[in-house]
C-alpha cells in the first residue's frame, strides 16, 4: 500500500525488503541517493559511511531495532554489510568506467577542503600522476570498485577477489552504470516504484584535462576493475533489453529534463516533484 506523507512525498509501498544502495563514491552517488531518500520513511532509512572502518564494530553501535526495520540501506560500505539487517535484502548499485571515476577522485579532493587529503595535496600541489602513483590513497585509486562489491575492506585484492565481485555483482536487483545514468534511474524507479520518479543533479564538476602518463597509471592501477566494469555493463544491457516499449520513452523524458535538474536550489526540485504529480507523467512513468 501506498503512503503519503507531509511535504507531498510519496514513499514507496509496504515491503518486508529491505533496499540496500551500495555507493561506490563518485559514481553519481549523490544525485542518486537524494532521491532514493525522499521515497522511505526517514525512520526506516540507515546511512552508513564505513569504507574505512571495521564493520562490525560499526554495526554494533547501531540498536538492532533500528536495523530491524530498515526499509532503505545506503552509503559507502563494502558488500556484506546487509548481513546486519534481519530482513530480506535486495542490492542496488552503479559502476563507473575506473579511469575516469579515478580523475573524479582527484577532481573532489581538489575543490573539497574537508577532504582528509585536501590540505597535503593543494599544499605540495600534488599531480594527478602523484596522487595515484605515491599510493597515499590506494583505496580509491586501486581497483577499489572490485573492493568494494567483493567485501574485501582491508585484504589483498586479487583475482579471486574479482570472481568474488562478480558473482555477488550478479545477484543485485538493478546495477547502473554513471555513463547511463538517466536508463540507471529508470530501472531503479521501476524495480524498486519510486513514488517521485524525478532527480535533482548533484555535485557536478568542471572538465579535468588529464596526462596520458595518468591515465596509463590509473589503467594498470585497475586492471581488476575495467573487467569488472565490462561485466557489470553486460549485466546493465541485459536489465535494459529486458523493458518494455515505453522505457524508452521513460529515458527520453528524464533526459529532457536534465537541464532543470542542474539548476539545484529549492525551487528546481519543488517543481519537479510537482511534475511528477502530473497525469501525463504518472501516465508515462506508470
Amino acid at each position: 500500500m501506498q503512503q503519503r506523507h507531509r511535504g507531498g512525498q510519496w514513499h514507496t509501498r509496504s515491503t518486508d525488503r529491505c533496499v540496500v544502495y551500495l555507493h561506490i563514491p563518485k559514481t553519481a552517488g549523490r544525485t542518486l541517493s537524494s532521491a532514493l531518500v525522499k521515497n522511505f520513511p526517514s525512520e526506516k532509512t540507515v546511512h552508513l559511511d564505513i569504507l574505512d572502518a571495521e564493520v562490525d564494530e560499526e554495526l554494533d553501535k547501531i540498536p538492532l531495532e533500528t536495523r530491524s526495520r530498515a526499509r532503505l540501506l545506503w552509503g559507502h560500505f563494502p558488500y556484506g554489510v546487509h548481513t546486519h539487517i534481519p530482513r530480506h535484502c535486495e542490492f542496488v548499485t552503479v559502476l563507473r568506467e575506473p579511469v575516469a571515476r579515478v580523475v573524479s577522485v582527484y577532481k573532489f579532493i581538489l575543490r573539497t577542503p574537508r577532504h582528509v587529503l585536501y590540505d597535503r595535496v593543494t599544499r605540495e600541489r600534488v599531480s594527478l600522476e602523484d596522487y595515484v602513483e605515491s599510493g597515499m590513497d590506494e583505496g580509491q585509486t586501486g581497483n577499489s570498485q572490485t573492493r568494494q562489491l567483493s567485501g574485501r575492506q582491508f585484504g589483498v585484492v586479487d583475482r579471486a577477489a574479482l570472481e568474488e565481485a562478480k558473482h555477488n555483482l550478479a545477484g543485485f536487483l538493478v546495477v547502473g552504470l554513471t555513463e547511463h545514468f538517466e536508463e540507471t534511474f529508470a530501472l531503479l524507479r521501476r524495480s524498486l516504484g519510486l513514488r517521485i520518479p524525478f532527480y535533482v543533479t548533484r555535485n557536478e564538476s568542471p572538465p579535468f584535462r588529464a596526462s596520458e602518463r595518468a591515465l596509463e597509471l590509473i589503467r594498470e592501477r585497475n586492471e581488476l576493475d575495467q573487467e569488472l566494469y565490462a561485466f557489470a555493463r553486460g549485466l546493465f544491457l541485459d536489465q535494459v533489453a529486458r523493458q518494455g516499449k515505453t522505457f524508452g520513452l521513460e529515458v527520453s523524458a528524464f533526459r529532457a529534463l536534465r537541464p532543470l535538474s542542474r539548476a539545484g536550489g529549492g525551487w528546481a526540485e519543488g517543481f519537479l516533484r510537482k511534475l511528477s504529480d502530473t497525469r501525463a507523467i504518472k501516465r508515462l512513468v506508470g
